[in-house]
């Protein structure tokens, strides 16, 4: 009885979820993992630890128990591309864009067709930090700041690739 408890708990926690009540939704995914706990199930279920983890992110911001529930969750069923999703999600609040494309990625090539995760990996904003933070990407200054900016690095790592080769 108490596993359907917990299914349903977490059923409620994905409709607040939905709804954007983050708050609401930590604690039903929080009950549904107590619930498993207590009755010492021989294999918990890792989407309500992962969804756990994500409704925290989403209420309180990034915190270490955030990211830790959807790491653990995602490490323990490393083939479920919902799992992936979430951790990429919670790193993507948590302003760690390189790992949530990791994430992200994996989820991808375990489910192409998973179309959340590809919705996910199109929004990620891949470019880097502007030069000047405080104007927007597209601002002129920026936009010749960057343009330079890449040319030097790219100009680099020419100048790095001939001096390796020279004997």
């Amino acid at each position: 009885m108490s596993i359907v408890a917990a299914e349903n708990c977490f059923r409620r926690g994905l409709a607040a979820l939905v709804a954007n009540r983050p708050r609401e939704a930590s604690e039903l995914f929080g009950a549904a993992v107590r619930l498993e706990r207590d009755n010492r199930v021989h294999r918990p279920r890792m989407r309500y630890l992962s969804y756990l983890g994500l409704s925290l992110a989403q209420a309180d911001g990034a915190t270490p128990e955030a990211l830790r529930a959807c790491e653990v969750a995602a490490r323990a069923d490393a083939f479920d591309a919902e799992l992936l999703l979430n951790l990429g999600r919670v790193y993507v609040i948590a302003g760690k864009t390189t790992r949530a494309l990791a994430a992200l990625e994996r989820g991808r090539k375990l489910a192409p067709r998973y179309e959340p995760i590809r919705r996910a990996l199109r929004r990620i904003d891949r470019r880097r930090r502007p030069c000047v933070p405080f104007l927007d990407h597209s601002h002129p200054v920026n936009v010749a700041l960057g343009r330079m900016r890449s040319r030097g690095l790219s100009m680099l790592g020419r100048h790095r690739l001939v001096e390796s080769t020279r004997f």
